[in-house]
C-alpha cells in the first residue's frame, strides 16, 4: 500500500509541474477560496471513498477552469469533433502536389471546370507544365513560342494556358474560313454556314432561366440548312411551365480544339456564343400576343423576328420552339461571341459619291425565298432594281420587280404555302403561314438588307378587271426599321399559287446612313 501511495504521489507531482508550465495566472483571492473549499470536501470523504479514488487513475480537468494553486489556472482542453473521434480527411487536406497529380488525369474540359471552383484550384489547374502538354497536343509544336526556352519558374501562372487557348482559336477559325473564301454565286453571301458549321460538330442549345437565374440547357432536336438561312427546332415530352420561365437564351456551341481539319476533339473545350436572348417572364410576353395561326392542336406565335413558339390548345403547354437565323454574319456570330454577350459586326464606314446623282437608288439585287422548315415554296431573284429620286415619297424608296399587270414577271410557286410542325408525339400542317428569307444586295455586291422571319398570309381586297373573286389574291407583309415588303399571291383555277406582285420599300433614313446621302 505504501509503494502504491508513493507512485501516485510522484504522478501527481509530475502532473502538477506540467500544468504549472501551461497554466495562466488568475486572481489570487478567488483561486485560494476555491482551493480551500476543495480541501474541505476531500477531508470530509470517507475512507472507503478514499481507497476507491486511489485505485482510479487521475483524470484531466474538464472544460471549466480548475485551479491547482492559488496563483495559476489550468488551461481548458477542447473536445475533438464527432464525440471525440478524429476528424476525417477531405480534399482540402491534400497538398498541391497531390491535387496537381489528380488534375493531370482530367480531360481538358473538366480541367477548365475545376479551375473555376476556387482560387487554390485555379492556381493548381493553371500549371504551365500541364498546359504545355495540351499545347503540343492541340495547337502545334511548342518551339514556335518564345516561352518554350524559358524556365518554368520565370513564367507567369497560366502562361501556357493562355497561349494554348489563343492558338487553338486561331487554328479553329482558319478551318472555318477555308469553307467560305468566295461569295456564293447565287445569293452573294460570303459565309456559307451549311458548308462549315454543319460539318464540324457545331450544335445549338436552348437555355431556360428560372426565377433564381439558373440556366437549364436543352439540346437541339432538328436543324435545317437552306440557301439563305437555317431553322433550328427544339421539342421534348415535357417543357418547363410558362410561369417558371423568366428568360430564354440560344447559344452556339462550337468545338475549340481539333485533331485535324474537320475533326474536332471529343475531349476538347466547347465554346458557347450567345445568339439570341429574351429577358423577362415568358408568360407576360405571351399574354399580349395574338397567335399568327392555329390548327386543331397548337397555336403559333412569333415572340421576335424569327423566334417561333408553338403552344398546345389543350393545357396551354409549350409544344415546340424554333428559330431562324440568316446567314449574313452567322459564322462570325457563332465563333466570336461569348456566353453572355452577342457578337456585333463592326460599324460600316460609308463612302460618298459626288458624281452619281442617284447614288443609293439603283443597282440592287434581291433574292427572295418563301419556305417552311424543310422545303422551298417560292424562290426567285431580281436584278438591277432601281427607282428615281422623284419617286421617293413618304420616307420610302420603292422598287417593284413584279407587277400585277405584267404577266411575264410573275413567278409560280413550287407548292402550296403551308407550315408543317412536329413534336415528340404529334405532327401537323398549318395553312397560310411560312418563313420569308430575303437578301438585298447593293450595287457593290454587299448585303444592304437581310430578312428571315415568319410571315402570315392574309386575304387581299385588291383584284384586277378580270378577277371577281375576292379570295383569288392573298398578301404577305413584313416591316422593320430598314424597310418593308408587300407581296401578292394569286391562285389559278387549278389551285396553283404564284407571285403576281412584289413591292420592296427601303427606308430613306437607312439609305442616307448607308450611302451618306441626303434624300
Amino acid at each position: 500500500m505504501a509503494a502504491s501511495t508513493n507512485a501516485q504521489q510522484q504522478h501527481r507531482t509530475k502532473l502538477t509541474e506540467y500544468l504549472h508550465s501551461q497554466a495562466k495566472p488568475v486572481h489570487l483571492e478567488s483561486s485560494v477560496k476555491r482551493d480551500s473549499d476543495r480541501r474541505a470536501q476531500r477531508q470530509s470523504s470517507s475512507s472507503k471513498g478514499l481507497r476507491n479514488s486511489q485505485r482510479t487513475k487521475p483524470s484531466l480537468p474538464n472544460n471549466k477552469s480548475q485551479n491547482i494553486s492559488g496563483h495559476l489556472r489550468l488551461p481548458s482542453i477542447p473536445k475533438l469533433p464527432g464525440n471525440g473521434r478524429p476528424r476525417k480527411a477531405t480534399i482540402e487536406s491534400l497538398p498541391n502536389e497531390i491535387l496537381s497529380m489528380i488534375f493531370w488525369k482530367l480531360k481538358i474540359g473538366d480541367l477548365i471546370v475545376a479551375s473555376q471552383v476556387c482560387r487554390r484550384w485555379n492556381f493548381v489547374a493553371c500549371d504551365n507544365l500541364l498546359w504545355k502538354q495540351y499545347y503540343a497536343k492541340f495547337a502545334g509544336p511548342v518551339e514556335k513560342e518564345k516561352e518554350a526556352s524559358m524556365p518554368v519558374h520565370q513564367l507567369d501562372s497560366g502562361c501556357w494556358k493562355y497561349l494554348c487557348l489563343k492558338r487553338c482559336k486561331v487554328k479553329r477559325d482558319q478551318i472555318y474560313l477555308k469553307k467560305w473564301k468566295k461569295p456564293d454565286s447565287y445569293t452573294g453571301l460570303k459565309q456559307r454556314p451549311e458548308l462549315s458549321l454543319g460539318k464540324v460538330g457545331v450544335r445549338f442549345d436552348l437555355s431556360f432561366t428560372d426565377a433564381q437565374g439558373v440556366e437549364h440547357p436543352m439540346n437541339q432536336s432538328d436543324i435545317f440548312w437552306m440557301s439563305m438561312s437555317c431553322t433550328i427546332r427544339w421539342y421534348d415530352l415535357v417543357f418547363p411551365d410558362f410561369k417558371d420561365i423568366h428568360g430564354l437564351k440560344i447559344h452556339a456551341c462550337s468545338p475549340l480544339m481539333f485533331y485535324g481539319p474537320s475533326k474536332p476533339a471529343k475531349d476538347g473545350i466547347i465554346q458557347r456564343s450567345l445568339l439570341l436572348e429574351l429577358k423577362g417572364s415568358l408568360r407576360n410576353k405571351m399574354s399580349g400576343l395574338k397567335p399568327l395561326t392555329s390548327d386543331n392542336h397548337i397555336e403559333l406565335y412569333q415572340l421576335s423576328s424569327g423566334f417561333i413558339l408553338g403552344k398546345y390548345l389543350a393545357g396551354g403547354d409549350i409544344a415546340f420552339i424554333a428559330t431562324t437565323f440568316h446567314y449574313q454574319n452567322f459564322v462570325s456570330r457563332c465563333l466570336c461571341g461569348s456566353a453572355d454577350r452577342s457578337w456585333a459586326p463592326p460599324e460600316r464606314v460609308a463612302f460618298e459619291d459626288d458624281i452619281d446623282s442617284q447614288y443609293g437608288l439603283h443597282g440592287y439585287t434581291c433574292i427572295l425565298l418563301l419556305r417552311n422548315m424543310r422545303q422551298k415554296i417560292l424562290e426567285c431573284k431580281f436584278t438591277d432594281l432601281y427607282t428615281r429620286r422623284e419617286s421617293v415619297a413618304n420616307g420610302f424608296a420603292t422598287f417593284v420587280p413584279v407587277k400585277k399587270d405584267d404577266k411575264l414577271t410573275h413567278c409560280a410557286c413550287l407548292k402550296d404555302i403551308n407550315f408543317p410542325w412536329k413534336t415528340a408525339l404529334f405532327k401537323g400542317i398549318m395553312q397560310n403561314v411560312c418563313i420569308l428569307d430575303m437578301t438585298l444586295l447593293e450595287e457593290s455586291g454587299e448585303p444592304f438588307w437581310t430578312v428571315s422571319s415568319l410571315v402570315e398570309i392574309q386575304n387581299s381586297s385588291e383584284t384586277n378587271q378580270f378577277d371577281f373573286d375576292p379570295n383569288a389574291y392573298q398578301s404577305i407583309n413584313y416591316e422593320d426599321p430598314t424597310g418593308k415588303v408587300h407581296f401578292e399571291i394569286g391562285q389559278l383555277d387549278d389551285g396553283l399559287q404564284y407571285l403576281c406582285e412584289a413591292k420592296i420599300s427601303l427606308s430613306v433614313p437607312a439609305i442616307n446612313k448607308y450611302f451618306r446621302t441626303s434624300y
